[in-house]
């Protein structure tokens, strides 16, 4: 009985070993998981600021646009120097093949 009583605590002391191993990976992986999870929450609120900055100036250039293409007439281009073109040639981009095409005399 003695001898079964040994070798019962001889593999005790090695799950006990195991078990306290396999809780400080889970603690470990725990902070690790924790911390990734602030991180990106961090980067998810200072890429909504950067979102938000980006379409304040988006609209604001989108503001000019439109101011300066309720000036532009035909008469203006002209005194700018563009002229019409001679000559117009089609191009084509299908989504299936992704590949142009021309369209018209060559």
């Amino acid at each position: 009985m003695n001898t079964v009583a040994l070798v019962y605590q001889d593999h005790l002391s090695k799950i006990i070993a195991a078990l306290a191993g396999l809780v400080v990976v889970a603690l470990f992986l725990y902070g690790f998981f924790l911390l990734e999870a602030v991180m990106h929450t961090a980067a998810r609120a200072d890429a909504e600021v950067e979102i938000l900055a980006t379409n304040a100036r988006l609209s604001i250039l989108e503001s000019q646009y439109l101011t300066l293409t309720r000036t532009m007439t035909p008469g203006r281009a002209q005194e700018l120097g563009f002229v019409p073109p001679t000559a117009v040639t089609t191009v084509f981009a299908t989504d299936a093949t992704r590949s142009l095409s021309l369209s018209g005399p060559y």
